[in-house]
């Protein structure tokens, strides 16, 4: 059970990318870990999936009916719709993004990308397959319905192949940052009240208000790694003391 838990996709290990090289190689790493984390702000993500999951459940079991134990038909059809549709919805308002952190004697280095996540391609893939078994059922029960019941899958695989071999799709879905900072340029240690963040705060030149701005660095880690990272910074910034608080992450 567990190495097939392991070789699920979003257990895999996070592997950086091909073209990407840290500044300071010669340094020593202080600390350096890799995370999967949702810039944003999580409280609106999850409301709106919650407000889209209930509209779409009542949407799909009252004008689909495939809560209507006489409607084999619209269940049959219905449910990889719907099951479909709440992925789409899912990987829309939980959206990850890639980090990779290293601290060196001279300051931090974040590497953050963005890729087409391969999880809900592969549920697509599956429910392209229940789907045609649910055409072969509802055919063999009324062969009039041949045509109805091969649009939806027939979608889905039409959509999933799409999907799954399209360079624009994928070139629209990718990102990738590398921005390195020294330790001189902060001047506050945020810790966020309810997420395992940690907020640098630093003044930097905005070129297009051509005037000098505030800016943060968040760091993403788990609830385990933020006391190390937090060690660390202090011992290379003793003169700022963290403070807990709520800040804006984007």
């Amino acid at each position: 059970m567990n190495k097939f838990t392991q070789a699920l996709p979003w257990s895999q290990s996070i592997e950086l990318p091909d073209h990407h090289q840290w500044k300071h190689t010669n340094q020593h790493a202080l600390l350096e870990w890799k995370i999967k984390a949702r810039p944003y702000n999580t409280t609106v993500a999850n409301s709106m999936f919650i407000f889209l999951f209930l509209f779409t459940t009542i949407l799909f079991g009252w004008m689909g009916e495939i809560f209507n134990p006489n409607s084999s038909k619209s269940i049959a059809i219905g449910i990889p719709f719907y099951i479909l549709t709440m992925a789409a919805i899912y990987g829309t308002t939980h959206q990850k993004t890639k980090f990779a952190y290293r601290l060196t004697e001279t300051g931090i280095e974040v590497c953050e990308w963005k890729a087409p996540g391969k999880g809900w391609i592969i549920t697509l893939k599956w429910l392209t397959a229940i789907a045609a078994i649910a055409v072969l059922f509802i055919v063999a029960l009324d062969p009039s319905t041949f045509w109805i019941a091969l649009a939806g899958p027939g979608g889905i695989g039409l959509l999933y192949l799409g999907l799954a071999n399209s360079s624009k799709f994928q070139e629209m879905h990718t990102e990738y940052h590398h921005r390195t900072h020294e330790w001189a340029r902060y001047k506050k240690i945020s810790i966020h009240s309810s997420r395992p963040v940690i907020g640098l705060h630093f003044d930097y030149f905005n070129t297009h208000f051509q005037a000098m701005d505030k800016g943060t660095l968040f760091l993403f880690c788990k609830k385990q790694q933020l006391a190390a990272a937090l060690r660390e910074i202090n011992r290379k910034r003793p003169d700022l003391q963290p403070i807990n608080e709520s800040f804006d992450i984007y």
